[in-house]
């Protein structure tokens, strides 16, 4: 956010140099719009500006629960201790003087996107245990069966982990154990209301993966109507019960690693060793009323 298309031009320069998306805005009005509709990782903010302050932008955006993570740094030419000291209590989390050196600034924004990485891998890991402690906190009550589970809670975890995760929809395929049949459950998450169609037709997979999802015979698809899926197994010890799967209408990500996919493991082996209990359990109390 600067008045000054010179600064947004070094800026676009330095994001491109990383591997990043740009975007420019000449007013905080405008900035707070942008920011809203795609919450960027790190934002550079001029001071002075035509109706919003940069301290108010700032003030703004890391006290909205969904981008007070966002990494922000001011970029400006008032230096007095004052001045800094009023940027800091705005909550911002770095500061940059004019005239600057543009490897200063390109190592500043290095930083605050490793900085947000660790956040948000943190978040996620967070919420993952707290969805997690939950499950095992419902599946663990009195007279819970696998049936309970399947028709009363597996729908709202599913929707839990469409939120957790952040994509536009979650199924489970299962096999119950020493059974043939293949049931699927899905979130009520998705666009449009219901999954597309593509999803009648996967079954297990055993490996971990991302990829994008499988065309239908005839089906015409376009790019703004790709979508990408990440799957991870869910075992009972050695066998394979299930594959867990996040949707997303949009192109694959760029190769490398993916958390996303880490988070979703775990969670699938924990998904797993819960059901693995509740046929246990299953088990001893039909022997019990036998």
């Amino acid at each position: 956010m600067d008045d000054d298309p010179y600064q947004a031009e070094v800026a676009s320069y330095i994001a491109y140099e990383l591997g990043c998306d740009f975007e420019s805005a000449l007013s905080g009005t405008e900035a707070l719009e942008k920011v809203d509709a795609r919450r960027p990782d790190v934002v550079l903010l001029d001071v002075r500006m035509p109706d919003l302050s940069g301290y108010e932008v700032c003030r703004r955006i890391k006290t909205v629960g969904a981008t007070a993570g966002t990494q922000v740094i001011f970029v400006t030419a008032r230096t007095e201790e004052e001045d800094l000291l009023q940027g800091f209590e705005a909550l911002a989390n770095d500061y940059v003087t004019k005239p600057f050196s543009a490897r200063e600034l390109k190592a500043r924004v290095k930083n605050a996107l490793r900085i947000k990485e660790l956040l948000d891998t943190l978040t996620a890991r967070t919420q993952i245990l707290e969805l997690q402690q939950d499950i095992s906190a419902k599946t663990e009550e009195d007279d819970v069966t696998t049936e309970d589970f399947r028709t009363r809670l597996l729908v709202p975890i599913l929707d839990r982990i469409s939120s957790v995760f952040g994509a536009d929809g979650v199924t489970l395929h299962v096999r119950r154990t020493g059974f043939v049949e293949l049931n699927a459950a899905a979130s009520t998450t998705w666009p449009g209301g219901r999954p597309p169609e593509f999803v009648a037709t996967l079954g297990l997979e055993e490996d971990p993966r991302t990829g994008r999802a499988p065309r239908l015979p005839g089906e015409a698809r376009d790019g703004a109507t790709d979508w990408t899926i990440t799957a991870a197994p869910v075992f009972s010890g050695r066998e394979l019960l299930g594959t867990l799967r996040l949707y997303r209408c949009g192109p694959l990500p760029p190769p490398g690693e993916s958390p996303e996919l880490e988070h979703l493991i775990a969670f699938a082996a924990h998904l797993g060793r819960t059901l693995h209990r509740l046929h246990l359990v299953d088990e001893l109390r039909a022997k019990a009323g036998a």
